[in-house]
């Protein structure tokens, strides 16, 4: 009953704030996005940081990351550390932390390095050899990063500040889409900061979509130059159609001027580096990430991800593995937060938070023989 009376609750407020959102103000393309209008109690901050390898390169470099908290009115104990996707950035995170909030939550929603509103992502521009006056300069650009380590220390620099702003609270993350390979690759890297419980909705681990360009064009290409994002789009949605089948979130992605489409040669790269790293580590016996108890949600019908290569990757390490298909059809696409299964997932996460049964989640079993990892035909 309390369940329900949660899901009857959040529905009335989102269509409210979704309402509130339709008529209200018309955003521009270029600077805004409906997404922020979702944001009813949240509270918005600046964490400022140093690079530490370019600054010790001799290339001083700051970056702002742009973070919405919600402080609940009744706290359950409990903090969560939100990582949007490829394309996205928190705002499309909003609803869901809404609903976090009203079950007891502290939550923390940023955009990482590149994307939304954080600052562009930073290299060096290599010296081209035909100017030996000429000294290396910065490449400062959206949708861009030098490497991968970027992404995880974006991610280590929220958690300490949650960690130092809500010492007694139980620290959990959670990383949806292509975060996936963030948040597994930040546990791969980092000595243990007190998290407890780990989250992927639809992980974008394994992708089904054809890269919009070859290997060696992207090999070739020149320092910061820009590709097509791997999510299409039809008749100039942004890819909202293969996300979610609701009219006001396809109209909201579609027009949201803070969704990245393009991506750096560095960028794809970094991207590459860090999937490599993470199966690697996948194979050893001391993988830290096998220690932590994760919840992997995802949709057997989502157009992006190959589901089949995920549930085979599960099962490299069941221990502490809960997994759940969310089987609602064709309509429920790629990210749960716009779909009717919305408000049972994360009923379902808070569940798996308070460490609790999940209904319906599968049994996951070790093969007779390790499977040999390899790369997945392409890196996203």
């Amino acid at each position: 009953m309390l369940h329900e009376f949660y899901a009857v609750l959040h529905r009335s407020l989102l269509w409210s704030l979704l309402l509130v959102s339709l008529l209200g103000s018309t955003l521009s393309q270029a600077t805004g996005s409906a997404f922020f209008q979702l944001n009813h109690s949240g509270r918005q901050g600046v964490l400022h940081y140093s690079d530490p390898l370019l600054s010790q390169a001799g290339q001083p470099v700051n970056y702002q990351l742009r973070y919405t908290y919600w402080l609940p009115g009744r706290s359950n104990g409990k903090v969560i550390v939100y990582n949007h996707g490829l394309q996205s950035h928190r705002g499309w995170f909003y609803g869901s932390a809404e609903y976090l909030a009203i079950l007891g939550y502290t939550v923390y929603a940023f955009d990482r390095v590149g994307a939304g509103q954080s600052s562009a992502g930073i290299s060096l521009q290599p010296d081209d050899g035909k100017d030996s006056d000429k000294a290396a300069g910065l490449i400062r650009q959206q949708g861009h990063v030098d490497r991968w380590q970027v992404w995880t220390d974006s991610l280590a620099q929220m958690v300490r500040l949650v960690r130092k702003r809500h010492p007694s609270l139980e620290l959990n993350l959670w990383a949806n889409s292509f975060a996936a390979h963030i948040l597994t690759g930040y546990i791969n890297s980092y000595p243990p900061q007190g998290v407890r419980r780990l989250v992927f909705t639809t992980p974008g681990l394994f992708s089904r979509l054809p890269l919009p360009f070859t290997i060696p064009e992207l090999i070739a290409a020149a320092p910061g130059q820009y590709f097509a994002s791997t999510i299409p789009e039809q008749q100039g949605d942004k890819g909202a159609t293969l996300f979610t089948s609701d009219p006001f979130y396809q109209w909201a992605i579609s027009t949201d001027g803070y969704s990245q489409r393009r991506f750096s040669r560095e960028f794809y790269l970094a991207v590459g580096s860090l999937t490599q790293f993470n199966l690697l580590r996948t194979s050893f016996s001391t993988d830290p990430l096998a220690r932590y108890p994760r919840f992997y949600l995802y949709v057997p019908a989502d157009p992006m991800m190959d589901n089949q290569r995920l549930r085979s990757y599960l099962t490299l390490a069941p221990n502490n593995t809960v997994a759940k298909a969310y089987s609602g059809g064709d309509d429920h696409r790629h990210l749960l937060a716009f779909t009717a299964d919305m408000q049972q997932s994360i009923l379902d996460i808070d569940d798996f938070l308070h460490d609790r049964p999940v209904q319906g989640q599968e049994v996951l079993q070790a093969p007779a023989q390790q499977p040999l990892l390899v790369l997945p035909e392409h890196w996203l």
